[in-house]
């Protein structure tokens, strides 16, 4: 009887909950059909006018990404006019002549080929160098925006923290162009509980005060850019000294390693392409922050054979990764290092 009353159930209620499995089903459908209806829309078509002197692959990979990034998280896509003002005398006409939405230039040289004209396009500036934002940031231009490729300051001082130098001491080169840096770092070396001392340096003097004021500087010392000095014997006889006195050296691009550098902060092509894209969809939004960008991601490079010989053979990109992550949290969320101690 038991068995037959429970069959009896079964079927009283079976009709309930096919009822209720069709509700559900239909909620879920009324609910996804419109983002999937969202996801078919097509892309938004935009053209846009790439400035450079000549291909690289560096500015293969930048675009790429730039691409990808807006097609796959803002539904753009970009049909990309590549004008190389090297090879095309007649550059400046091609560069509005197809109405672009978009004109990029990358590096130095085509954003100051292009910063007098007047377009009707926005102008976005990829790969330029640190002097080049903080004149854009000093002076800000219409419709001009850029990201530069190089580090922060803030970055640098943070990864000698990481390190966890016993009594450490930061130096890093101040030509007379340049002299406005030293009080940056002097915050930061405060907030950070550090002590800084700039070099003093005249380039034109083929590093020879570089070198004889190594020994009473530093046991960090931070090469932020080519500024100072550029790549070169000069250069290369700087970081070798910096070696033999056992001074480590934090540069800004993989290549310096070769040179005698122990650790270098950089960041690749395809995340300052990514950066880029995220950057115009503001423009499009009218929702920028800020104009003038430094990059958000970063990554390091290790000498091993220096940091084994400087006694650093443990040293660990991840981890030093994520102190300068917290470090820069920590530096971010009390003033932006404007206080005394982190």
């Amino acid at each position: 009887m038991e068995i037959s009353s429970l069959s009896s159930i079964r079927l009283v209620l079976q009709p309930a909950v096919n009822l209720l499995q069709i509700i559900i089903i239909s909620l879920i459908c009324a609910v996804s059909l419109p983002s999937f209806a969202e996801h078919l829309e097509p892309p938004t078509a935009i053209k846009v006018n790439v400035l450079s002197p000549f291909s690289t692959e560096q500015e293969r990979a930048l675009l790429y990404s730039f691409r990808k990034t807006l097609l796959d998280e803002y539904n753009i896509e970009a049909s990309e006019t590549l004008i190389f003002w090297q090879r095309q005398p007649n550059w400046q006409q091609q560069l509005e002549q197809n109405q672009p939405d978009l004109i990029v230039a990358i590096g130095n040289d085509s954003y100051n080929k292009v910063k007098e004209l007047e377009l009707s396009a926005p102008v976005l500036a990829m790969m330029l160098s640190k002097d080049l934002l903080q004149q854009l940031r000093q002076h800000p231009r219409d419709n001009i925006y850029a990201i530069t490729h190089t580090q922060p300051s803030d970055r640098f001082v943070q990864l000698a923290k990481s390190l966890n130098v016993y009594q450490a001491q930061i130096g890093s080169f101040i030509s007379p162009q340049i002299k406005d840096q030293i009080h940056e770092f002097e915050q930061l070396a405060r907030f950070y509980d550090l002590t800084y001392r700039p070099v003093i340096v005249e380039p034109k003097r083929k590093g020879r005060d570089a070198i004889r004021q190594l020994s009473l500087c530093c046991s960090v010392i931070l090469l932020e850019s080519d500024f100072v000095y550029r790549p070169g014997k000069v250069r290369k006889s700087i970081l070798v000294n910096a070696y033999r006195q056992r001074i480590i050296v934090i540069a800004h691009s993989e290549s310096v390693l070769k040179e005698g550098a122990m650790l270098t902060l950089f960041t690749q092509p395809h995340d300052i392409g990514k950066q880029g894209a995220t950057l115009y969809s503001q423009i499009l939004s009218d929702s920028v922050s800020e104009p003038y960008q430094y990059p958000t991601s970063f990554s390091i490079s290790i000498n091993r054979k220096i940091a084994r010989l400087l006694g650093y053979d443990d040293l660990k990109v991840g981890a030093l990764m994520r102190k300068v992550e917290t470090l820069d949290f920590i530096q971010k969320s009390m003033g932006n290092g404007k206080m005394q101690t982190p």
